[in-house]
């Protein structure tokens, strides 16, 4: 059988004759239940140098030394090590009194030589050791518990609490003192893990907590171990709220392309009936479809920005010059009874975004707060500048800028602050508000790399802050430049391939080119494009094709067209689109293709088609 590791003890043996060093020697070395390691010292100078050079677990010390006599020789000793455990081995005759005060002199126990059995001097060794190691691991214990992160608290059976270690404190934001007073009660199974609710200095933390029984100063005990996992709550919500408007985002864009499919059928065949019955039959009821369409093209769109498929137009911005910018169209938009404030801070970081969606943000944001403010108030936009740390969900570590965006309005009722920049959410009366505003105000400050939170009491207000990045780009200068583009002769008679999965789209789509003189080639999807191009190739001279299409989508036919016809224009039409939708030389482009948002007007199309038509001649020329 294997015997158990035993424990080294540093014993340090204090004695100038050699014979008495040599008997306690070996009355130790019988001692087969301790490891000890023995050092000795003759005087009382080169005892002091060791205790100061090596921590020892105790010392057998005789008071009669070469350099110490008596008592002095034990306080000496102590001023040198304050907790080292020292048994008095004196040769000193055997006095009572004397023996007590040399304990009340902080000796562990007190032996005389000429009294005193082998076996008594390793039994005292032996407490004496077993004492100090007992002490050393309830210091250790306390020195653990201090340090944890974790708060560890420990009551009585009757919920007295006997020790509370600093994170506890924290944790309950109490005073040590206070905390000893208090009485905590554990209604629950022992190591069952609970979340609990603090309540500290007025703010609510939330905690995982764990009871077991246990001994404390030797009488029975709960230990309860707390966590604080509001931080972690907190980041696992921010992540559970991105995952969600992400996957309603997916969803917008989804109904987006369908919806717009269906406006562009009905704008296309207004458009032929307009011009089929001449200008005066109809025509009111023409112009209000066309005005409905419009009104649902608008819906659309800011489905497509919350599902971050709108198109943008980024550029280097001072934060001031958007809010200096805006604040003309606010005092236009707001009462007279609502005061605007501004708030700017100086030198503010640069930021990439798109102007005209951030003019949007602050105009949604002004209009919640007006109608949130009918009797009147303030409205308050404020720019400094930020620095975000490591550690958040939804934000890169670096320079921001903060915009804060506040009214003294009625405020938001909690419970439905989590679900405030979801679509079509609305606290409104029915018929006053789409739900669409604030998600997207959500979605174009995500889509720039920033954040967006709302905090609002009922009563008090409501606040919103985002925080935009930084670049590290100039601010860019408005530069001159046309207005527009002449309109052109959109007619033709060239031969076009379109290619759309949706029938109606399609028909409706054949039906303008074909009014416009062209003649038209129809595929439903890819696949079929591509065949048609094998076996009409040469007599097709642009192709004009939907993106998101079953089987062969657009962006891979127009991979097809680029490797097998590569003098063949191509332009795309998009309800919504996976790909990024780009701007060059001011026109919206996919992949490098010239594109156009469904629904579109008759006119844009035809334009659109004109030009690249005309672009394929120029090359050929040149």
């Amino acid at each position: 059988m294997v015997k158990p590791e035993l424990t080294s003890y540093q014993l340090l043996l204090i004695e100038d004759n050699p014979g008495d060093a040599e008997l306690a020697a070996e009355w130790l070395h019988d001692m087969e239940d301790f490891n000890l390691e023995l050092t000795r010292a003759d005087t009382l100078a080169s005892a002091v140098d060791a205790v100061i050079q090596r921590d020892f677990d105790g010392a057998i010390l005789d008071l009669n030394l070469p350099d110490s006599k008596g008592i002095e020789t034990l306080r000496r000793l102590l001023e040198a090590s304050p907790d080292l455990p020292v048994i008095v081995f004196s040769g000193l005759e055997v006095i009572p009194d004397f023996a007590l005060e040399i304990e009340r002199s902080g000796a562990a126990d007190v032996l005389f030589k000429n009294d005193t059995p082998s076996r008594q001097l390793a039994h005292s060794v032996r407490s004496v050791l077993r004492r100090t190691s007992s002490e050393r691991l309830h210091k250790q214990f306390r020195t653990l518990l201090t340090a944890i992160p974790d708060a560890v608290i420990v009551t009585d059976r009757e919920g007295a609490v006997e020790f509370m270690n600093p994170a506890g404190h924290k944790l309950f934001g109490a005073k040590h003192g206070d905390v000893l007073s208090e009485r905590i009660n554990f209604a629950i199974s022992e190591g069952e893990a609970v979340e609990i609710e603090i309540l500290n200095g007025g703010e609510m933390r939330s905690a995982e907590m764990r009871v077991v029984e246990c001994t404390w100063n030797r009488k029975p005990a709960y230990l309860a171990m707390m966590r604080d996992v509001t931080e972690h709550k907190q980041l696992a919500d921010q992540l559970r709220q991105s995952q969600k408007m992400e996957a309603l985002g997916l969803l917008a864009g989804g109904i987006a392309h369908d919806f717009n499919n269906l406006l562009l059928v009905i704008q296309l065949y207004t458009d032929i009936i307009r011009k089929s019955r001449g200008s005066d039959l109809f025509s009111a009821e023409m112009a209000e479809i066309a005005n409905a369409v419009e009104r649902a093209r608008s819906m659309t769109r800011h489905l497509l920005t919350f599902s971050r498929q709108q198109p943008t137009e980024l550029s280097v911005l001072d934060a001031a010059d958007i809010v200096e910018d805006v604040y003309s169209m606010l005092r236009r938009t707001l009462p007279a009874n609502i005061e605007i404030s501004t708030l700017i801070a100086e030198d503010l970081h640069p930021i990439l975004v798109d102007r005209g969606q951030m003019e949007q943000v602050l105009m949604n944001l002004a209009i919640n707060a007006r109608d949130a403010m009918p009797e009147g108030g303030r409205f308050t936009i404020s720019l400094e500048n930020a620095t975000v740390k490591a550690g958040s969900v939804t934000l890169e570590p670096g320079d921001y800028v903060q915009m804060r965006v506040s009214d003294t309005g009625s405020g938001i009722a909690a419970e439905h602050l989590p679900r405030i920049f979801e679509p079509f959410f609305t606290t409104k009366p029915r018929g006053q508000g789409t739900g669409l505003g604030l998600a997207n105000c959500y979605a174009i400050i995500v889509q720039a790399g920033g954040q967006i939170s709302v905090e609002s009491t009922v009563g008090a207000g409501t606040g919103f802050l985002i925080l935009l990045p930084c670049t590290k780009h100039a601010v860019e200068n408005d530069a001159d430049g046309a207005d527009g583009v002449a309109e052109a002769d959109d007619a033709g008679s060239e031969t076009i391939l379109v290619v759309e999965d949706d029938q109606a789209v399609s028909r409706a789509t054949c039906r303008i080119l074909e009014s416009s003189g062209y003649k038209v080639l129809c595929a439903a999807n890819g696949d079929e494009a591509k065949r048609t191009l094998e076996r009409d190739g040469v007599g097709i001279d642009m192709v004009l094709s939907d993106v998101v299409m079953p089987q062969l989508g657009g962006t891979e036919l127009a991979e097809y067209i680029a490797s097998h016809f590569p003098y063949l224009p191509i332009v795309f039409m998009t309800g919504y689109s996976d790909h990024p939708i780009a701007q060059q030389d001011g026109a919206m482009t996919i992949g490098g293709h010239p594109a156009i948002l469904k629904p579109f007007q008759p006119h844009d199309l035809t334009g659109l088609v004109r030009e690249a038509l005309d672009r394929r001649v120029s090359r050929a020329a040149s």
